[in-house]
Formats: structure tokens, sequence, C-alpha cells
């Protein structure tokens, strides 16, 4: 199995590392959380799998329903 060395910021680190179960490396904790979205189907199940982060911060807060409402603007869906 090949490896490839990533950078992430100490506090992106500390909640990832927050995240891990006993004897779970770091690579199979981000495999599980990727799994978790992927199988996500709403907004509802994305928020949902993200309940082990701590709470968002207002900016960050901020900056997601700018996504939300963003992305409401650019999709077309058929009702």
């Amino acid at each position: 199995m090949s490896t490839k060395t990533i950078a992430l910021e100490s506090s992106i680190y500390g909640r990832l590392a927050a995240l891990k179960r006993d004897g779970e490396s770091f690579s199979k904790v981000i495999d599980r959380l990727l799994s978790e979205v992927a199988d996500a189907h709403t907004g509802h199940d994305i928020l949902r799998g993200l309940g082990g982060f701590s709470r968002l911060t207002e900016s960050d807060a901020d900056r997601f329903l700018a996504v939300v409402a963003e992305n409401r603007d650019s999709e077309h869906w058929e009702q």
C-alpha cells in the first residue's frame, strides 16, 4: 500500500484526532467519515453524520449558510 503525506492545520488535526476510535489509524478515520458523508442523501444526514464534531463557530455557520444559499440559487430541481 502506498502512502501520501498531507498537511493539516493544527486545529483540524485536533478535531480529527478527537474522532479517532481506539486502534483506528488516521487513514481509517478519514475513510469512515468520508463513507458516512458519501452515504448521506440530505443536508440533515450530513449534519447528523458530523455529530462528533464540535459546534460550528459563527463564522463557519455563516459560511455554511452562504454555500447552501448559493447551491439553492444555482441548482434547478425538477418538481
